[in-house]
């Protein structure tokens, strides 16, 4: 199943003529600047006359902002096939089609080309990592194939295994089908090679027995994974929550990624900051399909990192650049409106246009346990670097980076390297059979779409039905974390 590749990097490369915006606090931005790329790592940053002379693949950034190479904090690459089958559905009408029309139709090579396509689509914006969240875990062979479908776009990923407990072929369904999917995901933690890591995404919390969720973070932990959760994303309701039962059993690990938290209380945020959480959050889908505000104010307000999503094509962009501006002018109109509600006129903003690129970039980096890899342009971190341009405007940018966060798209990124290696060079990316990758796709969306068409979707009275046994059931499992005896040391 493996896609064509690009030959090895050459030893160097010179990233030049651009307005250097590193994200490192140490170091200064560089309106005529260079970025010098050896062995796959940034070797130095400087003003472009610097680097006269020096022998390296010279690509010319020609005026645009070089910066780091941005990083999506949750997405659905499986869902890569699925594009606007979601664009006008709430979160629940949303995940009822998906999983019980579109999913089931999904083969095992679909899955490796909705893969290797979302890990092209986010190359192709300049977002050179992702946390892939692999829902599509029907069988052990759809995780090999979604990893592999990173691994052949040649994105860097964390790839988090989803969990359940729901029928998983030739072994059964319930706590048999959990303990399954719990072996395989530590089977296959070094599925991945050097640049795609295997994670853990955890089932969703209340859906399944809290011993279940009790178990699969105590395996994160003793295997040094990644774990991440959706997690209280639906407002007015206890479905996907648990924070509180968390805490209470002490499974509140340090660096554990919780997507959308658009439903939290005070409390629940301290608990959050208190143990070292991330947050990851998708202001499109959230706004769209009725998941509450993105909580951009709430995680400042505690210090917990913002980092940022593009959650799924299924309703929404591929683009980080568009989850920065959606959610920073979000967050702008909402801290406006407040001073309008005591009467006043704001007369300064006070997040700004870096702050958003700081969202998409090194707080990406850490969110994901990272930072001294990737996220910014750091001497000795790893040369995933993205040139963004203004030459499809008339006229030239005053700011490069308001530019690049308020007026740009995927079209605008010329150039992105992942370690160092071109993923894509003049406004194209390279390696790959895109018209073949395309006509893949047509022909295999046919073939779901036929499935789709032949599956009738859920009603409204059966939508609130589902949300009504699914909120007794968490009732019910989230009780369990205050029942159960506790856990034997090990």
């Amino acid at each position: 199943r493996s896609m064509p590749r690009e030959n090895a990097v050459s030893s160097k490369r010179l990233v030049t003529n651009g307005y250097v915006v590193t994200m490192d606090d140490s170091l200064p931005e560089v309106p005529r600047g260079a970025v010098l790329v050896e062995d796959g790592k940034i070797a130095a940053v400087g003003p472009a006359d610097q680097f006269d002379g020096v022998d390296a693949d010279v690509i010319d950034a020609r005026g645009g902002l070089i910066m780091p190479g941005m990083i999506d904090t949750h997405r659905h690459t499986g869902a890569s096939l699925n594009r606007g089958f979601g664009a006008d559905k709430s979160l629940l009408e949303y995940l009822s089609d998906v999983f019980t029309r579109f999913v089931p139709a999904l083969t095992v090579d679909d899955l490796h080309l909705s893969s290797v396509i979302g890990g092209l689509e986010a190359l192709d914006a300049g977002v050179t990592t992702v946390l892939d969240c692999g829902d599509v875990t029907t069988t052990r062979g759809h995780a090999e194939a979604n990893i592999q479908g990173l691994v052949d776009s040649g994105i860097r990923a964390v790839y988090a295994y989803g969990l359940s407990d729901e029928d998983y072929p030739g072994v059964g369904s319930g706590a048999v089908a959990a303990r399954a999917r719990l072996t395989d995901v530590a089977e296959l933690k070094d599925a991945g090679g050097d640049l795609v890591r295997v994670g853990m995404s955890l089932a969703h919390l209340g859906t399944v027995p809290f011993e279940q969720t009790e178990a699969s973070i105590h395996l994160a932990d003793e295997l040094g994974m990644l774990c991440c959760s959706h997690t209280a994303g639906l407002k007015n309701s206890n479905y996907i929550n648990g924070v509180r039962e968390r805490a209470h059993r002490g499974l509140m690990l340090p660096g554990h990624v919780y997507i959308h938290v658009t439903n939290l209380n005070d409390q629940e945020w301290q608990l959050i900051a208190d143990t070292g959480g991330k947050a990851s959050i998708a202001p499109e889908t959230e706004m769209q399909m009725g998941m509450g505000m993105p909580p951009f104010r709430a995680c400042m307000d505690h210090g917990v990192p913002v980092s940022l999503s593009t959650d799924t094509i299924g309703s929404g962009s591929a683009d980080l650049l568009s989850q920065m501006r959606l959610g920073l002018q979000l967050q702008r109109a909402l801290d406006n409106e407040e001073s309008h509600g005591r009467g006043a006129i704001p007369f300064r903003i006070e997040l700004t246009t870096r702050d958003a690129l700081a969202w998409g970039t090194r707080n990406g980096a850490d969110a994901l346990g990272l930072d001294r890899t990737v996220g910014t342009l750091t001497i000795g971190k790893a040369a995933d670097l993205v040139v963004v341009s203004d030459r499809r405007a008339l006229s030239p940018t005053n700011d490069p980076v308001g530019g690049a966060v308020l007026q740009s798209t995927a079209a605008d990124v010329d150039l992105v390297l992942v370690n160092g290696e071109v993923r894509k060079r003049d406004g194209k990316l390279v390696g790959h059979d895109l018209a073949g990758i395309r006509a893949r796709a047509t022909e295999t969306l046919g073939r779901i779409t036929e499935h789709v068409a032949q599956t009738a979707a859920l009603t409204g009275p059966q939508l609130r039905a589902f949300l009504a046994d699914s909120e007794r059931q968490a009732t019910v499992h989230f009780a369990e974390a205050y029942t159960a005896p506790e856990r034997a040391a090990d």
